[in-house]
């Protein structure tokens, strides 16, 4: 068994329950938890997820600048939603980058193109939502939690795929949370 598989499956699920708290610090551990992701992808060959860590990395930093911009008196971006419009949108972009993405991992080689690139753009988006810190990101973790459990069971990496499992609850969690303190903070619109 490879010793990052539970080092990087611990840090992450300690940086993901700090999300669904809406705290801060989520995004200091992530970066840590990104570190030890990109070297375990990169040895197995999971070359959607390895992009991702390197995206997420960029993230975190957009993100946590974006939590601390000054939105409101207490400084603390709202919690936001979703329109209509921004669905369907995001729904179009979402099937082409899948069909791209897929285009370009089975030439990169990957044995898991489609699988891959379904989870890459559907947590390249959620990571985007949860950056402007959009209620709906934890819907689409959901999704992707299911499926990136299923991905990892499959290339032999059980502690990953034990994270998935738990990112599922947590991402119920992350919604209530996040829903609990949308209707509990004022509005500033």
């Amino acid at each position: 068994m490879n010793w990052l598989d539970p080092l990087g499956a611990g840090l992450s699920l300690v940086c993901t329950y700090h999300f669904t708290q809406a705290k801060r610090s989520a995004w200091l551990l992530g970066m840590l938890a990104i570190a030890v992701n990109s070297i375990l992808y990169w040895q197995k060959g999971i070359y959607g997820a390895l992009l991702l860590e390197g995206i997420y990395f960029v993230t975190m930093i957009y993100g946590w600048f974006q939590w601390m911009s000054s939105h409101t008196a207490t400084k603390v971006r709202p919690i936001g939603y979703l329109t209509l419009k921004q669905t369907i949108i995001l729904c179009f972009a979402s099937i082409a980058s899948i069909y791209i993405i897929s285009y370009l991992l089975a030439l990169a080689g990957s044995d898991i193109p489609y699988w891959d690139a379904i989870t890459t753009t559907l947590s390249l988006l959620a990571q985007l939502l949860l950056c402007l810190k959009i209620i709906h990101c934890w819907i689409l973790w959901f999704f992707v939690d299911a499926l990136m459990a299923l991905m990892q069971l499959y290339k032999g990496l059980p502690f990953h795929s034990a994270l998935y499992w738990t990112y599922l609850a947590l991402a119920v969690l992350g919604y209530l949370r996040w829903r609990q303190i949308a209707q509990t903070t004022p509005s500033t619109t």
